[in-house]
């Protein structure tokens, strides 16, 4: 397969108003509208010099990261040997950084990273630098690398994009004289690029998008309910474990099996071995081999989970 190589978007960016212009057209940015639509209460209650702050200290982390890509300085912050470290780990190898992606009339925005895959699949990832990683702050970063992922792949129309996932970085002094030290990769599930044309074109006739991964009203008013549920359950499932662990050392002090009421027993099982047969530990060390004919497929029900 022929190698791909990356188009130039031919986007002109203004780094001091932070905008872009194509053909003399200014052209929208992703962040600015995903605060619009889906995000508007992100920054409600911060002060702004805390924003401004944050942004900075990101900015910084930004700058260094590209610097050790594109010319293979490292400045010696632990934020950039912590990059260093991940891009290892994860075999990641750098296409190019701030990489300019657009829609050729209305939209563009610049892509942190881009690492190459194989010939024609590359991945994106977008630095973070934040201090918690709230539920919001993981989908809109979730919602950026989407439509960053479908504005790369329209305009690189032979390229498909694998893995999308934020990198986290941050070595920030706390008021106690430690340190805040992250480093990690998060992927995130890609929302598919007929949502994100959705959610661009809404934007574009001044309409509200209607987010389908939006809990219901009638659900989110169940919240708290749902909330104070699981505690509960929680705390009956602890309270019931040490019950079950007192019994079990009581039966086994005694020796006995079987205690029982009119309405309850108690049995003690016995310790015990089991053995399973590890299926995919057999089938690499026998891939000459058809299994097809002995598996047995069985349905499984669908679940829903609740992570509060």
């Amino acid at each position: 397969m022929k190698r791909i190589e990356l188009k130039d978007s031919g986007v002109l960016f203004n780094e001091e108003e932070h905008t872009y212009w194509l053909d003399g057209k200014k052209l929208s940015g992703i962040t600015g509208m995903l605060q619009r639509q889906l995000f508007p209460t992100e920054f409600d209650g911060i002060p702004q010099h805390f924003i401004q702050g944050a942004a900075d200290y990101g900015t910084s982390v930004h700058v260094s990261c590209e610097d050790f890509d594109k010319n293979w300085i490292n400045d010696g912050t632990q934020e950039v040997n912590d990059y260093i470290e991940l891009c290892k780990d994860y075999g990641l190898v750098h296409e190019c950084s701030e990489y300019t992606v657009t829609d050729g009339e209305n939209w563009a925005s610049k892509i942190d990273k881009v690492y190459r895959v194989s010939e024609n699949t590359f991945s994106l990832g977008d630095i973070k630098t934040y201090g918690q990683m709230t539920p919001e702050k993981l989908e809109k970063a979730r919602w950026q690398l989407s439509i960053y992922a479908y504005l790369f792949e329209l305009m690189n129309r032979k390229a498909k994009v694998d893995q999308l996932f934020i990198i986290r970085l941050r070595n920030k002094m706390k008021k106690d004289g430690s340190f805040d030290h992250i480093k990690e990769i998060i992927f995130v599930n890609r929302i598919p690029s007929e949502v994100c044309k959705e959610l661009l074109d809404c934007d574009l006739c001044g309409e509200q998008f209607r987010n389908p991964y939006d809990i219901p009203d009638e659900y989110k008013s169940q919240e708290q309910t749902i909330r104070e549920l699981i505690q509960t359950k929680a705390e009956v499932e602890e309270q019931l474990a040490n019950i079950k662990a007192r019994i079990l050392a009581d039966m086994e002090k005694q020796g006995v099996k079987t205690w029982a009421t009119e309405t309850m027993r108690l049995i003690r099982k016995l310790p015990t071995t089991r053995s399973s047969f590890n299926f995919s530990a057999f089938k690499s060390d026998h891939p000459e081999l058809e299994y097809d004919s002995y598996m047995k497929v069985s349905p499984v029900a669908g679940s829903l989970q609740i992570v509060v």
